[in-house]
């Protein structure tokens, strides 16, 4: 199964060394982790709109990080 955003962000809640890697680079660790080039803008515009449309329609209540 492909590695979604919204399993990147729920991943990220639990993973200290993906956390670290998202707080040093986002971008880099977000195309590491295997996310498509579309999800990688999202995080790279810090999309936060779409991301929680994605978390909607899933049924679940995104977390809100500010970093």
């Amino acid at each position: 199964m492909a590695k979604s955003l919204v399993d990147f962000l729920e991943e990220l809640d639990s993973n200290a060394e993906l956390k670290e890697s998202y707080l040093k680079d986002p971008v880099a660790t977000a195309k590491n982790y295997g996310l498509t080039d579309e999800e990688v803008a999202i995080i790279k515009n810090k999309d936060w709109d779409t991301v929680r449309k994605q978390f909607e329609n899933l049924g679940s209540d995104p977390k809100v990080h500010t970093h």
